[in-house]
């Protein structure tokens, strides 16, 4: 146990409520684009490929992924 009374397997599955707690937070459109980005890496022009979408839409819409995660997380 550690000082805050969680193990390691407990404070892992609080992460992954918190992560999905904020993934849910932004939708499906944004939590896609986000996701691709923000967690596997993904350079945005492959993301926009992957998904279907047109040219230069996912840099928006990354945009407005990021707003809501900024709000999400009180970071205004």
């Amino acid at each position: 146990c550690t000082a805050n009374g969680l193990s390691q397997s407990e404070r892992q599955v609080a992460a992954k409520l918190r992560f999905d707690k904020a993934m849910a937070a932004l939708g499906g459109g944004l939590s896609d684009i986000a996701w691709r980005v923000l967690c596997a890496g993904e350079a945005i022009g492959a993301a926009e490929k992957g998904l279907g979408w047109p040219t230069r839409s996912a840099k928006l819409v990354l945009t407005l992924a990021l707003d809501r995660l900024a709000d999400y997380y009180r970071l205004r």
